[in-house]
């Protein structure tokens, strides 16, 4: 840990964010509130089906992709968002022909699921706060057959801008797809170094044509073309301002964080020092770039030759810091900020890296299956009976910051053991691990405010909410980590003492405690929906930081966090 002056001890500065995949448990006392409700059974799975009240608004869940009917290439991009109307939303579950395959403890969901050639059935299934659910569905077709297979828009569509792009495409037996590519009236328009797109294009009012372009390894090009029709939008002017800043953010910060990696494939926290922890946060912010993917993979290979068997402590499979000299000499440390935190965000790093569908990526981490389990064994052999992991074997403080990166590593390496590795025994193993740790840390709310850490005697220690770091900023994590869902009390009343406490946080006002940026607050912000203050946090950064070269004190995490919060704003998720 890096500690700073005071009464508490302290911790590093900036850590991440990545939504999904935590359950939601649901009492069947909790399935009729409002509403009359009727369990029924349908292929195999529960769901319910509520007759709300006169007095309710409406509640649906929307199947944005794959298109019902639609014919498509594994991995299959889900897309699913809901409305409880004037009831918050606590989850997602995505079921394919009548099993669950992909859980989150939120409003919307955009992921990738492999599915083996034939018929599908996809049905999204979404619970408000009150235990209602709703659901939707489509039927589609799989398909082994080479070509470029586009899920939206449809063939001749009249869509609005910004225009969501989704397409997949496959290879003959043997082959892999390297790249693909979205041209509009012949102009390059989106290239992503994958086998899938899911993207969103500014296009003027009007009727164009598109071309959505594959290539294989062999350099053989696959085509789909089509029309569509763009509808005139009265605030489209403004939207397009709007689009503009965040995609130059977010082109701007990624651009910059291109140059941050040795040419061991370390990335640099600065020029003479490789910070695992923050080069994790960095890598998870780039593989939002298909650009990036070089680098993020390059980072991979470069942690897992660096780990320790065994490190000081007689853990194995933890990482130190190390040096960089003049000649580009990399020396370990011999020491970490942490061991909980540097594990749990590298599986967050590899999840999020498999999760773009890379094939680079995904052929580096097809082999990787135990080099991760050994690091996912750091967080378990520091977790203690109350779910909470130490900060490191030497220093036995439980800082809820810490242990909601490891609990988000937990459950992204449990997705990577089940849809990854297909080993549904691990996955299963890490899940449980994480549910411990879930349990613990809803342990340290304190009615209005999370404790910022549990210390050796057991005690749970109150934030002051004037203090910025570590106290204020810890209140986020919960949420930004998604061990609560935005629309939890705990989630929606921290935030809520958390803003009275810096309400001028968006224009920077706690650097006057504080040097740094703090961008993960913008994403804390992005997890809770507040648009509003984020934007304002955004253009604040660009004034003082992007438009002025990205200078110290943004650095490789800060990187990591803004383009995520641009991504977000863009439509595409954090």
């Amino acid at each position: 840990m890096r500690y700073v002056s005071g009464p508490f001890p302290a911790r590093r500065k900036f850590i991440l964010r990545r939504a999904s995949n935590s359950f939601v448990s649901l009492p069947a006392s909790s399935l009729t509130k409002t509403a009359t409700s009727t369990l029924k059974a349908s292929l195999g799975f529960v769901f319910v089906v509520a007759l709300l009240t006169l007095t309710a608004f409406s509640q649906s869940v929307t199947l944005g992709a794959p298109a019902n009917g639609a014919t498509v290439s594994s991995p299959v991009q889900v897309i699913a968002n809901a409305s409880g109307g004037n009831t918050a939303i606590s989850a997602i579950w995505i079921y394919v022909d009548n099993q669950p395959v992909y859980k989150a403890s939120a409003s919307s969901v955009q992921t990738s699921i492999n599915l083996s050639p034939g018929s599908h059935h996809i049905v999204p299934v979404a619970w408000n706060t009150t235990g209602q659910a709703f659901t939707n569905s489509a039927y589609i077709t799989v398909t082994d057959n080479a070509g470029v297979y586009v899920s939206a828009p449809s063939a001749g569509e009249t869509v609005s801008s910004p225009v969501n792009f989704t397409a997949s495409a496959a290879a003959p037996s043997g082959r892999t797809i390297n790249a693909m590519r979205i041209y509009v009236d012949s102009s390059n328009a989106y290239t992503v170094a994958a086998a899938s797109i899911n993207t969103a294009l500014s296009i003027s009012a009007g009727t164009h044509s598109i071309s959505m372009q594959a290539w294989d390894n062999t350099g053989a090009v696959y085509v789909n073309n089509f029309g569509v029709t763009v509808s005139p939008s009265a605030n489209s002017q403004v939207q397009s301002s709007a689009t503009a800043q965040f995609q130059n953010n977010f082109n701007a910060v990624s651009e910059w964080m291109s140059h941050l990696s040795a040419s061991s494939g370390a990335l640099l926290y600065t020029p003479a020092l490789i910070d695992p922890y923050f080069a994790n946060i960095a890598a998870i912010g780039m593989t939002k770039d298909p650009n990036r993917m070089p680098q993020v993979t390059a980072w991979i290979n470069w942690y897992i030759n660096h780990l320790n068997w065994p490190d000081k402590w007689g853990l194995y499979g933890t990482t130190y810091n190390w040096s960089v000299g003049s000649n580009d000499t990399e020396t370990p440390t011999n020491d970490a900020d942490s061991t909980d935190s540097y594990a749990g965000t590298f599986l967050s790093v590899v999840w999020n890296a498999w999760q773009t569908g890379n094939p680079q990526a995904r052929s580096l981490i097809s082999g990787l299956s135990y080099q991760l389990d050994v690091i996912g064994g750091v967080i378990i052999q520091t977790q203690q009976s109350d779910g909470l992991t130490w900060a490191k074997p030497d220093y036995q403080i439980k800082y809820l910051m810490d242990n909601c990166e490891a609990y988000r590593g937990l459950r992204d390496l449990a997705s990577l053991y089940q849809y990854a590795f297909g080993d549904a025994a691990k996955a299963a193993y890490y899940n449980a691990a994480a549910d411990s740790m879930q349990t613990g840390v809803l342990t340290m709310w304190l009615n209005g405010t999370w404790a910022v850490y549990r210390d050796n005697l057991g005690r749970n220690i109150a934030p002051n909410m004037g203090t910025w770091y570590p106290d204020a900023t810890a209140q986020v994590f919960p949420v930004l980590m998604g061990v609560v869902a935005s629309s939890d009390y705990r989630a929606q009343q921290s935030y809520s003492a958390f803003n009275a406490a810096w309400p001028g946080w968006p224009v920077l006002s706690y650097n006057a405690q504080d040097e740094f940026p703090w961008c993960l607050v913008a994403d804390a912000a992005a997890a809770m929906a507040d648009d509003g203050r984020l934007s304002i946090y955004i253009t604040s950064i660009q004034n003082q930081y992007v438009n002025t070269g990205f200078p110290w004190p943004f650095y490789n995490a800060e990187g990591g966090w803004f383009i995520r919060a641009n991504n977000f704003m863009l439509g595409r998720g954090l």
